[in-house]
């Protein structure tokens, strides 16, 4: 299968279980086992990790870090990418992300042969629906702001700037019936800001 991370190697966080030891990872690729597809990243194995590995093996396994002899005799250490979720942790949201991103880079690796096709407007609507769902969730507020036709950028507003926001909206739509009602009677209602 293809890889599917495009990004740059050096830069993947790895579980704190290495204890700071930076190996050469190589791209995410899908790999079929006896328990069906899982993603797997793979590097040599050095002397810093193998210091690390005799001291912290079980840990190591429990986030998915084991190690494999190829048939050049030298071994590898394989990292799987599976998704854990444990009942009894709570999790950051950069954490959450990254189970986001493991399970949206399986969905694409099988999604290859898929001839559904989706028009602009779908896309726009489903990420605007993710962005409402992490707002639900998250302080402040995330949105897809338009920088020119057919772009967009994600924007991060701070909690307090979606309040103001929010309050700028209010303020404006009791107006606007403030308006409504001094046009049907005559007489501005006492709430409505003169303009």
């Amino acid at each position: 299968m293809n890889d599917t991370y495009t990004g740059n190697v050096d830069d993947i966080d790895q579980p704190v279980e290495l204890e700071g030891v930076r190996l050469n990872w190589g791209p995410l690729e899908f790999v079929q086992t006896h328990s069906g597809p899982r993603a797997r990243r793979t590097a040599s194995a050095t002397a810093e990790f193998w210091g690390v590995w005799k001291r912290n093996e079980e840990a190591l396994k429990t986030v998915g870090i084991s190690c494999a002899r190829q048939s050049s005799g030298d071994w590898r250490v394989e990292w799987w990418n599976d998704i854990c979720i444990y009942e009894n942790k709570s999790y950051a949201l950069s954490e959450v992300i990254e189970a986001v991103k493991h399970t949206l880079d399986a969905v694409s690796a099988h999604s290859a042969e898929n001839k559904l096709r989706y028009s602009a407007t779908d896309l726009y609507w489903l990420l605007h629906d993710m962005l409402r769902y992490i707002n639900q969730n998250v302080p402040g507020e995330y949105v897809l702001h338009p920088l020119r036709k057919d772009t967009y950028q994600v924007r991060h507003n701070a909690e307090d700037t979606a309040k103001r926001s929010s309050s700028r909206k209010l303020k404006a739509e009791v107006n606007r019936t403030a308006n409504y009602l001094e046009e049907l009677t005559g007489r501005r209602p006492s709430w409505g800001e003169k303009e």
